[in-house]
């Protein structure tokens, strides 16, 4: 059986770092197009403060301006009790996002807590999410190094994986937030969760990497042969961390695509979507121009 490869489309890693905020009838049809041709995971927002990511001040809104197909999956990210709250409140919006760092350093200057603290967050906000039957994804950034000064130990990073794991987070995702990663990184990151699993028939986290046009190829590579089979990437390649030294941009959907299909995997993509993404790149292109003029 051909095995499938799934996508989240990251609009909201895309737009957050632009320098003027996109109107909110212009992300609507943006999104609307998506839903339509049939992308199944969209991640659109974040809760957090108005004031360090305008971009996102619209996020409670987005969801009800928008036609939200069955079967189709919303994202916003969460850093504390009050957005998770906001989130729980705020009707078409299935999966809560939380931001964990690998790196103390990051994890204090992203969310204003220890690692320790931010672990007993994804605890408390899983049981609640899943009491409001939204699913939880965790992010672990700074999975394949960091530049923050702070020690990379894979052990460690395997560690966080199972305790994430058992206490019941749905999906975990591997952040190589500040485009550390080379495909030799990637390859023991993933060989190592691997084999702490031993017979487990879990799937091993998927990858959120920021990468440049000249190694993407590559990494993504390392990552499918990994097993990773869950991506997050943007249309047009945009976006990035802006609270992270050196971030690159996201992976490209249309080329992340075309990787994947060319390698004998199937997409989580219906053919109109698949069809469609030229269009699609140029529109998110041209949707972050006019942020950027």
């Amino acid at each position: 059986m051909t095995e499938l490869v799934t996508i989240t489309e990251t609009a909201r890693d895309a737009w957050q770092g632009l320098p003027h905020v996109i109107p909110t009838a212009q992300k609507v049809a943006f999104l609307q197009k998506l839903l339509d041709a049939g992308f199944p995971s969209l991640d659109v927002g974040s809760f957090v403060s108005k004031k360090r990511v305008p971009a996102m001040a619209d996020s409670g809104d987005l969801p009800g301006l928008l036609n939200i197909p069955s079967g189709a999956t919303l994202t916003a990210l969460v850093a504390n009790e009050r957005g998770l709250e906001t989130l729980l409140g705020t009707p078409g919006l299935g999966e809560v996002l939380y931001p964990f760092s690998l790196s103390e350093t990051f994890q204090q200057r992203n969310t204003n807590r220890s690692r320790a603290q931010a672990a007993q967050e994804v605890e408390k906000f899983t049981q609640l999410a899943h009491a409001a039957d939204r699913s939880m994804y965790v992010t672990i950034s700074m999975a394949f190094g960091n530049n923050e000064g702070d020690a990379f130990d894979v052990s460690e990073l395997v560690d966080w994986v199972g305790r994430f794991e058992g206490v019941g987070v749905d999906r975990l995702g591997l952040a190589d937030t500040t485009a550390q990663a080379s495909a030799d990184t990637l390859h023991e990151v993933y060989a190592a969760i691997s084999s702490s699993r031993e017979a487990s028939l879990a799937a091993v986290p998927g990858a959120h990497l920021h990468v440049t046009p000249e190694n993407q190829e590559e990494l993504l590579n390392a990552a499918l042969d990994g097993g990773c089979r869950s991506f997050d990437s943007a249309l047009g390649g945009l976006g990035g961390c802006q609270f992270a030294k050196g971030a690159e941009s996201n992976v490209s959907t249309r080329s992340l695509v075309q990787q994947v299909i060319s390698r004998g995997f199937a997409i989580a993509l219906p053919p109109k979507a698949r069809h469609a993404l030229e269009s699609l790149d140029e529109a998110a292109r041209t949707l972050a121009e006019s942020a950027r003029s």
